[in-house]
This record gives C-alpha cells, structure tokens and sequence, in this order.
C-alpha cells in the first residue's frame, strides 16, 4: 500500500496570517466578571512541521480580578471534513477552549462554549484584518442566548 501525502489547501494557508510574533492590547469594560481594565499579550506562532497547523504560544497580563496573568498555548487548523477552522487552547490557569471559525472577507469568527464558576456561556471571537501587520481583536460572552455582552476588544501589531 502506497501512502499518499497530502498538501495544505487554501484554507489552511489563510492561516499564515498569524504566523510571527505580536502584541495585542486593549481594554476590559467593567461588567458581571469585574471591574475591568487595561489587558494585553504577546503571541508567538509558528507552523508545525507540514504545514497543516499553526502553533502558538500566548503570554497575557489581565486585571487581578479575572485571573491576573498567564499562559496559554494553542494550534490553530482546518477541519476538512466539517470545514470550519480549529483552534484549541490550554491555559495555565486551567482552562481549555475549542473554538470552530469561519471567514468573512477580512473577519474571522470564532464561536465556543464555556463554563464560567458553573455557569454556561457561550463565547465569540472576532478578528478583523486591518493590515498585513494589524488586526482588530473583540471577544463577548453570551449567557442567556440573546444578548452577546463585549468582555474584551483591542488592537494587534506584527513585531
């Protein structure tokens, strides 16, 4: 039996995007999780061998309030057979989060499903694509299936 190998297609080369290193910073509005205030991190991402998946790492300084600061390492991908995007996260304060994601023109669409002190939620990730060496990052809760509440928004630059 002869192995085939396959090649990445095209929508796993959109991921190339976030391949490099870059600072994200921005704000936290005071809501039902605290008092908000200024959050930021750097990522560092680059392809795995094959270049099927992108894998990153991520270090984030947050309020005191949620959490304070952390790790967290991911792998983005595509999922042919369901044709969405992968992304699956291990933080060092616990948590583990799938997303799938679609793209829209120059958005990206995150959606995943949490657990927040026993309580569901459902969470979406946008990112914009502003520049080659911009993007635009916003991140909001659901908990009634209703209304999406903004926890977080900011702006990314390349490094």
């Amino acid at each position: 039996m002869k192995i085939i190998v396959p090649k990445p297609g095209p929508e796993v080369e959109e991921l190339g995007y976030f391949v490099g290193s870059w600072i994200v910073e921005g704000t936290i509005p005071p809501g039902p999780w605290g008092s908000g205030g200024p959050f930021s991190w750097t990522d560092k991402t680059e392809w795995l061998s094959g270049n099927f998946f992108v894998v990153g790492h991520w270090d984030f300084k947050m309020p005191a309030d949620l959490g304070g600061d952390g790790r967290e390492i991911f792998i983005m991908g595509y999922d042919v057979e369901r044709a969405v995007y992968t992304f699956d996260a291990f933080s060092s304060q616990g948590r583990h989060v799938q997303s799938t994601g679609t793209i829209s023109d120059d958005t990206w669409i995150w959606e995943s499903a949490a657990s927040y002190s026993g309580e569901a939620v459902r969470q979406g990730y946008t990112t914009r694509i502003l520049s080659p060496d911009r993007y635009e990052v916003k991140f909001e809760i659901c908990k009634d299936g209703k209304t999406w509440l903004t926890f977080m928004e900011g702006l990314a630059r390349r490094i």
